[in-house]
């Protein structure tokens, strides 16, 4: 797209020629989500870090913390998958462990019981793909403007061409049916 970067598989999430995006969307389904600060935090900026090229944080913990030390276990191994991977919607299981520690403790504070870990990564999957995708047709958009308008122009002229071609052969025949009647 001539912005300096290769293209690769997931060159769309970090084009410079594309407006820039902070995962807002995600963030927002997170705490709508009430899904576990530390794991917001560390999935969030984990995944800025990935895009802009920068080093992923590290996850400091409490040892004396369960939730935060499933969350560090759920950032190591997410690391070792690869960062890039949550956007394929392959994300560490450990991710799901530390949600439903943390939804466990919150219906102590009336959280629903249908808020699950489970339910919440399969979501999550779907909002990583869900930006993954948008960002790609945006990409896409942006690289392919003056091909998607050439193409619609020669579209267009061989449309009226083609139609054209239909409007004679249409008089051909017709002169062809008053020609013979005329002959009889």
């Amino acid at each position: 797209m001539g912005c300096g970067i290769e293209e690769t598989a997931l060159h769309h999430l970090s084009c410079s020629k594309i407006p820039g995006s902070d995962l807002r969307s995600i963030n927002r389904w997170m705490s709508h989500k009430n899904t576990a600060p530390p794991v917001q935090l560390a999935i969030i900026s984990s995944l800025k870090a990935w895009i802009a090229a920068d080093p992923i944080p590290l996850f400091l913990r409490n040892d004396q913390d369960t939730l935060e030390r499933l969350t560090s276990l759920a950032h190591s191994e997410q690391s070792i998958l690869g960062w890039n991977q949550a956007f394929k919607g392959r994300l560490s299981k450990k991710w799901t462990a530390a949600q439903s520690k943390w939804y466990d403790h919150m219906r102590h504070n009336h959280l629903p019981k249908n808020y699950m870990g489970s339910i919440w990564m399969k979501m999550l999957i779907g909002q990583l793909t869900f930006y993954n995708l948008n960002r790609w047709q945006i990409r896409n958009k942006a690289a392919h403007a003056s091909e998607s308008a050439e193409e619609y122009k020669s579209f267009t002229a061989a449309s009226e061409s083609a139609e054209e071609y239909e409007n004679i052969r249409d008089i051909r025949a017709l002169y062809r049916r008053v020609e013979a009647k005329m002959k009889h």
